[in-house]
């Protein structure tokens, strides 16, 4: 959000007049004064809205886990599950065929 120089300037006296003594302090310096409580302005926001992002990060990591444990380690069990039926049975059959194919007694 922009905002006008004499806008910028009013809130700025505005947010000194209702601060602690620290930033009215620093005002009484000038611009430089100013400088300084527009920074100060500037790292709490920043600050505040990095902390938002990294909650906003958290919670999605929080649903992302739930969503693994509620839907993908099922499913991906019971693909486990249904690949060893598989082998299984292919191993069955392919010991089956092996015994078919075996001469059955009475040679020579």
């Amino acid at each position: 959000m922009l905002l006008s120089t004499t806008t910028y300037l009013y809130a700025l006296a505005s947010a000194a007049e209702a601060t602690p003594t620290g930033l009215v302090d620093l005002a009484q310096y000038g611009v430089l004064g100013i400088v300084a409580v527009g920074l100060i302005v500037f790292a709490r926001n920043a600050h505040k809205r990095e902390q938002d992002r990294a909650d906003r990060m958290e919670a999605e990591n929080r649903r992302l886990n739930e969503l693994l444990l509620e839907r993908v380690i099922p499913a991906l069990t019971s693909a486990t599950h249904a690949a060893k039926q598989s082998a299984d049975l292919l191993q069955a059959m392919q010991e089956e065929r092996q015994y078919s194919r075996r001469p059955r007694g009475g040679g020579s």
